[in-house]
């Protein structure tokens, strides 16, 4: 079978004209990829720093625990 790919290509120009299209399409798109993983482990990478925060606010009830642990700490701080 890929024998035949070049006998094909070189016979019929418009063959040819669209396996460059498909090509440079491909090289495009994985450009393209390549790119945007590089955001994505970007992303990622400040997910996995800011996780703690992000935990603490997921919800309200969260959000006002900790609020209250800070206060709490604080008080505990400046009673010392």
């Amino acid at each position: 079978m890929t024998t035949e790919i070049p006998e094909i290509t070189v016979s019929d120009e418009n063959l040819l004209g669209v396996l460059e299209h498909i090509l440079a399409d491909t090289c495009a798109a994985l450009a393209e990829l390549r790119r945007i993983g590089v955001l994505v482990d970007k992303h990622d990478r400040l997910l996995e720093d800011f996780t703690p925060l992000l935990d603490q606010f997921r919800t309200p009830a969260a959000g006002l625990l900790a609020a209250r642990r800070v206060r709490k700490t604080q008080a505990a701080g400046g009673a010392r």
